[in-house]
C-alpha cells in the first residue's frame, strides 16, 4: 500500500514537481584525467598476434595427428584456448579498471525532455564519447566467444570420427578461432567493464524506457510523447539518470501530464497521472504501481488516497505490467473524466473516450 507522503517522495524525484538541485562546487581541474592505454593496446596487439603464432603451431604440429588421447584433448584443444580467451578478458577488464582517473563531483540535476529519436542520439553520442566511463555489453562479447570455444573443442572429434582428409584450411580455422577469441575477450572486456566513474555516466534503463515510450506513442488521445532525464553538466561532460516517460492527454497538454516509468523491457513498473489546480479545482493525482495494478487517486492534501475503478474493460481482465497500452489508456481516459466531472465535458475529450472505448463512470 502507497500513502501520499510515499508518492510525493517518488514524484519530487522525478523533477516535475520541482527541481531537485544539490549544491554545486567550483572545480578547478577537470574531474577526469584521462590514462595513456598505449600500453593496453600494445599487449592486446602482442596478444593477438601470440595467440596467432600458438594457434598455428598446434594446428599445424598437433591436429594433423591427433588421436583419441583426452589429455591432449582437454588440455590442447579445450583448456589451452579457454585460458587464452580469459587471459584476453583480463588484460581488457584491467585496461578498462585503469583508464581514467576520477574525481567524483556534486552533480547538479534538472529534468530534461527528448523526443525518442533524440533520446537515442543522445545514449550512442554517450557511448561513442564517453566509452572510458560507459559499460557497453552486448550479447556478442560473450556470445562469439563461447561458439568459437565450442569450435575449436570440437574441430580435432570432427577430424578423428569423420576421417577426412587434413588440409590446410583446417590449421587455419583453428588458428584464426584461436586468436579471435582472445580478440573478442580482449576488446569486449574493454567495452563492457565498468570502472569508477561507470555509476555517474551509464544510463540504467534507457533501453527499457524507449521502449515504454514507443508503446506509448499507440496510446489514443496521448500526444507529445517525451523521453525525460534528470541531467546534469560539468567541467565539459554530460551526464543523465532516471529515465522516465511523459506524455499529454490531446486538448489538456496545458493542464496535466502522465509520467510512466519502466523496469523491464515491454513492462511499466509505476505511473503518475496529474491534473493541475485551476479555477479553484484542487490539483489531483492518480498512482498506479505494479505491485497493486490499481489507480489510487490523491486530492489535494488528501494523505491516504482512494482506489477509482477502471473506466476501460478488458476480456484479458484488469492490465498488468506487461498491459503498457491498456494501463496509459486507462491513465488517459482517468484524465479525461475527471476533467468532465469538475469542468465540464468537450467534443475533442469526448471523441477520445469513444476511441478507447472508456466508460462515462
Amino acid at each position: 500500500m502507497y500513502g501520499l507522503g510515499r508518492c510525493l517522495a517518488i514524484l519530487k524525484e522525478s523533477g516535475l514537481a520541482e527541481h531537485s538541485v544539490s549544491g554545486g562546487v567550483k572545480m578547478t581541474e577537470s574531474i577526469i584525467t584521462y590514462r595513456s592505454m598505449t600500453k593496453i593496446y600494445v599487449v592486446i596487439l602482442l596478444g593477438i598476434a601470440g595467440s596467432l603464432l600458438l594457434g598455428y603451431f598446434i594446428a599445424d604440429s598437433i591436429l594433423p595427428f591427433a588421436t583419441w588421447d583426452w589429455f591432449i584433448i582437454l588440455g590442447v584443444f579445450i583448456t589451452l584456448p579457454l585460458l587464452i580467451t580469459i587471459l584476453g578478458f583480463l588484460v581488457g577488464w584491467y585496461g578498462k579498471k585503469h583508464a581514467i582517473d576520477y574525481t567524483d563531483p556534486t552533480w547538479t540535476y534538472e529534468p530534461a525532455q527528448y523526443t525518442i529519436e533524440d533520446t537515442k542520439k543522445i545514449v550512442k553520442q554517450n557511448k561513442r564519447k564517453n566509452w572510458r566511463m560507459v559499460a557497453n555489453s552486448n550479447y556478442w562479447i560473450f556470445f562469439i566467444p563461447l561458439v568459437l570455444l565450442l569450435f575449436m573443442s570440437a574441430l580435432p572429434m570432427y577430424l578423428l570420427i569423420e576421417s577426412p582428409s587434413f588440409s590446410q584450411l583446417h590449421t587455419w580455422m583453428f588458428t584464426l578461432s584461436l586468436s579471435l577469441s582472445y580478440s573478442v575477450a580482449s576488446i569486449g572486456a574493454l567495452r563492457a567493464t565498468s570502472n569508477i566513474a561507470s555509476d555517474d555516466f551509464n544510463i540504467l534503463l534507457i533501453r527499457e524506457t524507449i521502449r515504454l515510450a514507443k508503446l506509448q506513442n499507440k496510446v489514443p488521445g496521448l500526444s507529445h510523447v517525451r523521453v525525460v532525464f534528470d541531467k546534469a553538466e560539468q567541467d565539459g561532460y554530460t551526464v543523465f539518470e532516471a529515465p522516465r516517460v511523459v506524455g499529454r492527454v490531446s486538448g489538456l497538454e496545458k493542464d496535466g501530464y502522465i509520467e510512466s516509468w519502466s523496469e523491464e523491457l515491454g513492462s511499466v513498473s509505476r505511473v503518475l497521472c496529474r491534473l493541475y489546480e485551476s479555477e479553484g479545482h484542487p490539483e489531483v493525482l492518480w498512482w498506479w504501481f505494479a505491485e497493486e495494478r490499481n489507480f489510487k487517486k490523491f486530492v489535494e492534501k488528501d494523505k491516504t488516497g482512494y482506489y477509482v475503478k477502471y473506466p476501460i474493460s478488458y476480456k484479458t481482465g484488469e492490465p498488468g505490467v506487461k498491459d503498457v497500452n491498456q494501463v496509459i489508456e486507462n491513465a488517459v481516459a482517468i484524465i479525461i473524466l475527471e476533467w468532465f466531472h469538475t469542468r465540464g465535458e468537450n467534443e475533442e475529450l469526448s471523441l477520445i473516450l469513444e476511441q478507447l472505448n472508456a466508460e462515462k463512470v
